[in-house]
């Protein structure tokens, strides 16, 4: 199915070396231009309640994200380096029921939760209830997700379903990236910095014009970090991480109507296992035979095996766009592959118990046509389109328990679907607004698998059909928006989305059912009001909701037997709140409140009494894992003047979540944490071309976790989240 071959993309280092030769060749007398674009640069404070433009709705152009009326949280680049976001994970801890982890039982897992649904699963087949969307072209793999924020120019975090216009797999919510693409002004960025952990951070990029009507950019990051953790098992520090991309864009632009962006990107990492920690539990197994959470505190873990992770990807994008008929014609065409692999301490222990170790290799190509246009006399802004998307994964699963390599598995799925959409807002009257949309889903998954018995110990399967299954969906949504005022917006709607069906290639056990599984589905009421007041220096956005889940997909532990089946139906209800001021022009306060009440409605099969069988009233009421009932976060950004002395700009943050359960019986509620942050960044007072920052996170040295594995009556784990870090970064722009 592949349609560039596994390695091509590796030419894209050798075509950014090249490209980033002809910008600086063809801009070098234009030192004068660079001089100027940074000049018009506001202070940190003042940017975080400047406008940010969106692409949430597929527009024929991006809107502010004021005026659009669906629950979102936008961070423009500008923004995203106000806070010191280097990561998808650190924008969702800013944001009101909203997760964006990228860790779990194995590293580099994309465990993404917004307003309670989330999945806690390295099954490659599993597919998210969150989407993640990078310059248009859906990741469809849950491994070796991207998360980092460097050079991006803003991130748009949509909660709730979006089943219409983003279609599958976001019945959490949807998760929008976009890079910064070339104006054809020269100029560039030079970052360096040092750090805790033997942290080492080398990034940088060049754009410019090449001819009259092309532009070219190059971004290149390199990061080293020797570990944050002290491994008492072994007296090693534990954590390393090694990180490069290149990421070089092309933006061809023939004429005022027509703006094509060519986005390609390299990457690798390579680092040790998961951050496991053992949690201790009398009841279980381990801890009667001796293990022992580690004494001390974040940064300790104890860990007879070190493991490790390997992830490489290529990906290009092609994003067109026309400006005809009226309206604008969008293409998004993508192919992505990503090869992983990551060895683990399965029981995060001292005692050699459980090593697992999972390899996936995943290769995609989507292709997306649209058109955004108006009729009915202006009255009707409407969006209608197209898309196909086919994947394969392959995924290789080991475990070694007690020393004995008893589980192993082969799977691969062949996926297609395809589907048509439209969306429309009519104009009722003045300022009442209708909207009206529809997807309709075509899909099919072929499998195939091979668990232990067709296994041997070096992992050559004889793999059998398990088999082929097609689903059709239709989600359609119905939306009414009032513009009250200028800055005042109200908007309530029902939608409906849903989740893929599909089939579980890693099957290790002979009592493990591959599939297939249905797909899920929720129906989706909320209602929100978004305001900018006191003459722009205020913000202040409420939304209430609530979804009702059919045909809950859950990843069923039985030890360790793992299936996927639809179990259970569920209700999440909740706020969230988001307020953000400018009291004076150098200071900005932002906060966010988020509120949720998840429970199972129904679950037959779960068995909370031991004796083998399911009691659906008792398991009514039970949480859903991964959905505090509160979490809220706090930052403050104040830009010191020092006269000739230039700025200092300084930003605190903290961020609590409350306990949430670790698996669907909750018997185990991973505890409360509350994490603070600091920055303070320098800046000349001749410009703001140079930046010195020093930075620190999780300060307090908080123990907290992103994930949690209870092993039946073997052990429970947490993955736990980084300790305390600081360091010093240093940022040039010409």
């Amino acid at each position: 199915m592949k349609v560039i071959e596994k390695n091509s993309l590796r030419s894209i280092v050798c075509l950014s070396t090249l490209l980033a030769a002809s910008i600086a060749a063809m801009n070098a007398n234009a030192q004068a231009a660079a001089g100027e674009s940074s000049d018009n640069r506001r202070g940190a404070a003042g940017a975080m309640i400047e406008e940010v433009l969106v692409t949430a709705r597929k527009k024929g152009g991006a809107e502010s994200a004021q005026s659009v009326p669906i629950t979102l949280t936008a961070v423009s680049g500008e923004q995203l380096e106000a806070m010191f976001a280097e990561s998808l994970t650190d924008v969702g801890m800013t944001m009101p029921n909203v997760r964006l982890d990228d860790a779990g039982a194995f590293p580099g897992g994309m465990n993404f939760t917004v307003r309670g649904m989330g999945f806690n699963s390295t099954i490659a087949s599993v597919e998210p209830t969150v989407g993640l969307f990078v310059d248009g072209m859906y990741i469809g793999a849950n491994l070796g997700g991207l998360g980092d924020t460097f050079d991006t120019e803003s991130v748009e975090v949509l909660r709730g379903p979006q089943g219409t216009l983003f279609g599958r797999n976001v019945t959490g919510g949807a998760v929008t990236m976009r890079s910064r693409r070339p104006d054809g002004e020269f100029g560039g960025v030079v970052r360096g910095g040092l750090g805790s952990g033997g942290r080492l951070l080398t990034a940088g990029g060049i754009e410019g014009s090449l001819t009259d009507t092309l532009a070219g950019k190059v971004y290149g990051h390199y990061s080293d970090l020797e570990g944050d953790f002290d491994n008492l098992a072994t007296g090693d520090s534990y954590g390393s991480e090694d990180v490069e991309f290149v990421r070089p864009i092309l933006r061809w632009q023939p004429s005022d109507d027509v703006d094509i962006s060519f986005i390609a990107e390299h990457g690798k990492t390579e680092g040790d296992g998961n951050n496991g920690r053992f949690v201790e539990n009398p009841n279980q197994l381990l801890y009667k035979q001796g293990a022992r959470e580690p004494d001390g505190g974040a940064d300790k873990l104890s860990l007879n095996y070190r493991g490790g992770s390997d992830v490489e990807w290529n990906q290009l994008i092609m994003d067109a766009n026309w400006d005809v008929w009226g309206g604008t014609v969008t293409s998004v065409t993508g192919y992505r592959d990503v090869s992983y692999s990551a060895a683990i301490d399965s029981d995060a222990s001292i005692l050699d118990t459980a090593r697992a170790l999972n390899t996936m290799e995943q290769d995609q190509f989507s292709q997306e046509l649209r058109f955004a246009g108006e009729a009915l006399a202006d009255r009707l802004n409407y969006t209608v389109g197209a898309y196909y998307f086919e994947q394969e994964q392959e995924q290789f699963y080991h475990v070694y328990f007690f020393g004995s390599s008893n589980q192993r598995s082969r799977g691969i799925v062949d996926h297609q679907t395809a589907s048509v959409f439209a969306q429309g807002d009519y104009e009722l009257t003045q300022d009442l607004y209708l909207t009206l949309g529809g997807r309709y889903t075509w899909e099919e998954k072929d499998a195939q698998n091979a668990r232990t018995p067709q296994c041997d110990l070096n992992l050559n399967c004889q793999l059998s059909d398990t088999g082929s299954e097609t689903w059709n969906n239709f989600s359609p949504k119905v939306g009414l928006s009032w513009q009250a005022t200028p800055d005042v917006l109200l908007y309530s709607s029902w939608t409906k989305g849903f989740r893929s069906g599909g089939y579980n290639i890693r099957t290790t056990g002979v009592n493990e059912s591959a599939g297939p599984y249905d797909e899920e589905e929720v129906e989706a009421l909320e209602a929100g009001v978004k305001s900018d007041l006191w003459d722009g220096k205020a913000r202040v956005n409420f939304a209430i909701f609530s979804n009702e889940y059919q045909d809950l997909q859950r990843t069923v532990n039985l030890g360790l037997v793992n299936f996927i089946s639809n179990v259970a139906e569920a209700t999440v209800e909740g706020s969230e709140l988001e307020i953000n001021l400018l009291p004076v022009d150098n200071l900005s306060l932002i906060a966010s409140v988020g509120y949720l009440n998840a429970e199972y409605d129904s679950y037959p099969t779960l068995d909370l009494t031991g004796d083998g069988k399911g009691d659906p009233e008792l398991a009514k009421g039970l949480k859903l894992i991964r959905a505090p009932e509160w979490s809220y976060s706090f930052a403050a950004i104040y830009d010191l003047s020092l006269g000739e002395g230039g700025t200092l700009s300084n930003r605190v943050a903290y961020s609590y979540n409350d306990k949430t359960a670790a698996n669907d019986a909750n018997t185990y509620f991973t505890p409360d944490w509350e994490i603070w942050d600091a920055s303070v960044t320098w800046t000349p007072a001749s410009g703001e071309d140079l930046s010195v920052s020093f930075w620190g996170k999780n300060l307090g040295n908080e123990t907290y976790a992103l994930l949690s594995t209870v092993v039946g009556s073997l052990w429970t784990n947490l993955y736990q989240a980084q300790p305390r870090r600081y360091g010093v970064e240093v940022s040039y722009r010409f």
